[in-house]
């Protein structure tokens, strides 16, 4: 692309000048022309370099649009590392993006409702997305949208928890064989609940 013989244009160029310059110029002319030529080839290159280590590494982000949590992020609300447990990864993501990952759904609603004790500067709205780990596919889904069983024998990193599920079939199918006492949509799990938990009790309603 930037050889000068390819180009008539240029060769016309390279040829009128000559007429004026010593064979030492245009010889400085042509090897100067010919490391630009090269230049411009090197940051083309670098410039595809550089993209394609901004690219989001599949392997770095779940479907569901959150990243995964690499080995050192820890829970701030129990200080463990989400990373060991993969079946129980919940993940708040921002829209600066800026993540914080939990080892299950109750440390997440923890946070979620004590946002001024877990994430103090951050608020709700700037939210952008919220995925939890789907208990029979293990995959991640919306927080939102999921459904969430308490009082079940299955018990996660820290102990009994909230056990998210895509939809009702699959909530009602593992509060029959997991003893589940309640299932509860996003909007309803409260500090309460939570902490009951951690004492290892389900209150009724």
């Amino acid at each position: 692309m930037c050889n000068p013989d390819n180009n008539p244009d240029a060769s016309h160029q390279l040829s009128s000048n000559a007429k004026a310059e010593s064979p030492e110029r245009r010889s400085f002319m042509i090897r100067g022309l010919w490391g630009l030529c090269g230049c411009v080839g090197l940051i083309v290159n670098s410039d595809m370099v550089v993209a394609q280590s901004v690219s989001a590494d599949p392997s770095d982000q779940t479907p569901f649009g959150t990243p995964m949590p690499h080995d050192r992020d820890s829970c701030p609300v129990c200080g463990m590392f989400p990373a060991r447990y993969p079946d129980w990864i919940a993940t708040v993501l921002y829209r600066d993006g800026h993540a914080d990952h939990f080892d299950g759904a109750k440390d997440m609603f923890k946070y979620l409702l004590d946002m001024e004790k877990y994430a103090s500067g951050r608020k709700q709205q700037d939210i952008l997305r919220i995925g939890v780990t789907d208990y029979y596919a293990t995959a991640r889904i919306d927080a939102r949208t999921a459904l969430y069983v308490a009082g079940s024998d299955v018990l996660g990193p820290m102990g009994h928890d909230l056990i998210p599920h895509l939809d009702r079939f699959d909530a009602d199918e593992f509060m029959k064989d997991h003893k589940g006492q309640r299932l509860l949509t996003f909007q309803e799990v409260t500090m309460e609940l939570l902490l009951a938990l951690d004492r290892g009790e389900i209150p009724s309603q």
